[in-house]
């Protein structure tokens, strides 16, 4: 999977980005428990997750955490000061 333009991304450009890759890491997951020794979805699964974590620090360090469990230690409790995740990106 690669990022669709090597330009930096908007919020929310970047907000969809991370999504996408945290669908296709989920979704390889999915198949990997019925096909467990299939090495090349592994080896995918792998570059989804790599790619989707890296996108996901990217996100918070630039807007706010996606979820409670950030990637970055907290300074102050600001959970709540963006758009709550079923609003949407504005």
């Amino acid at each position: 999977m690669t990022r669709p333009s090597s330009q930096p991304m908007n919020r929310s450009e970047l907000y969809r980005w991370v999504m996408a890759l945290g669908f296709c890491a989920y979704d390889m997951l999915l198949y990997l428990d019925t096909h467990p020794d299939d090495a090349q979805a592994l080896s995918y699964y792998n570059q989804c997750n790599e790619l989707y974590n890296s996108a996901k620090k990217t996100y918070e360090e630039r807007f706010e955490p996606l979820s409670a469990f950030g990637s970055q230690p907290l300074e102050d409790w600001d959970w709540n000061d963006g758009p709550m995740p079923w609003e949407g990106v504005k």
